[in-house]
């Protein structure tokens, strides 16, 4: 692709918002990455989830050195990585497939599959994030906590232990399903996995919220490239679109980490919620246009 330089300074400003709001709430803004330049700078879909991806790569790399992480907090991560690689691969692959439909008519419109699907998947993820968030804050207000460990009972065999669920026995099958959905997701939207991997560790498998830290950065490491090896692959990462992502990117995480000192965990974890479902507005407000022929 080719842009101008004041196109650049606008992808760059965008960057500097969405690591804003990393910084802020304490996640990758991949989850922010595709609508943003798909919807309100008009790139390509394919692009802009090539871009997404590895443009998440480069924080995760620095925040993983940062951590210093031993070789003892591996080992769950990595028994994850087969399923998040399969996924990864399945949901890129299925997002080339939907790119090389090129247009399709549907209820009367002439529509890009790959546009529809993405952007679809993007506003239900955004959905049931944000009125989770909003649930858990509210339970938690009143003195009422969200319970834990929902799948972390499902005994199917063989059985592991891993030390971030402190000498508990875990389904290692179920601990792989689990990698390979974030995979896919990750992989078809070209995001991290951040936004729903830390409440799926903690909700779904019954990690505690301070031993999910490190396992996250290093799964969304392990994401991040393998969905930018994958997405170079198939030619879906432009360099110039990705610099200037991670310039601003890299600005903006620094102030919004700042901001996010001086406001409590509920309030942050409210107030991400209402962003998702700001967002998911976006999205809807988007199909709608696109359905309606503009």
């Amino acid at each position: 692709m080719e842009f101008t330089t004041v196109e650049l300074m606008v992808i760059i400003a965008a960057g500097g918002g969405i690591g804003w709001i990393a910084g802020l709430f304490g996640v990758g803004g991949g989850f922010m990455l595709v609508p943003v330049m798909n919807i309100l700078l008009g790139i390509p879909v394919e692009y802009a989830v090539g871009a997404s991806a590895c443009q998440v790569l480069g924080p995760a790399t620095t925040a993983l050195l940062a951590r210093r992480i031993r070789w003892n907090s591996l080992h769950f991560p990595l028994t994850l990585a087969g399923g998040l690689f399969l996924g990864v691969t399945a949901g890129t692959l299925t997002f080339k497939m939907l790119e090389t439909l090129g247009t399709t008519k549907l209820l009367g419109t002439e529509v890009e599959p790959a546009q529809i699907i993405v952007l679809s998947v993007y506003l239900l993820v955004m959905l049931q994030v944000g009125f989770f968030s909003i649930w858990e804050t509210k339970r938690s207000k009143t003195g009422h906590p969200v319970s834990v460990g929902w799948m972390s009972n499902w005994d199917v065999p063989p059985l592991v232990r891993f030390r971030e669920f402190e000498g508990e026995r875990m389904s290692l099958p179920i601990v792989c399903w689990f990698g390979a959905g974030i995979g896919f997701i990750s992989g078809l939207l070209g995001m991290s996995g951040g936004l729903i991997l830390i409440p799926g560790l903690v909700y779904l498998l019954g990690m505690r919220v301070e031993k999910a830290v490190v396992p996250t950065l290093v799964i969304v490491w392990i994401i991040s490239f393998q969905a930018t090896v994958v997405h170079s692959w198939n030619g879906f990462v432009d360099l110039k679109l990705v610099s200037a992502l991670l310039i601003g990117g890299t600005l903006g995480a620094q102030l919004g980490a700042r901001t996010g000192q001086q406001w409590g965990g509920t309030k942050l974890r409210e107030r991400f919620g209402w962003l998702l479902l700001a967002s998911a507005a976006l999205i809807a407000f988007k199909l709608v246009r696109i359905f309606n022929g503009f």
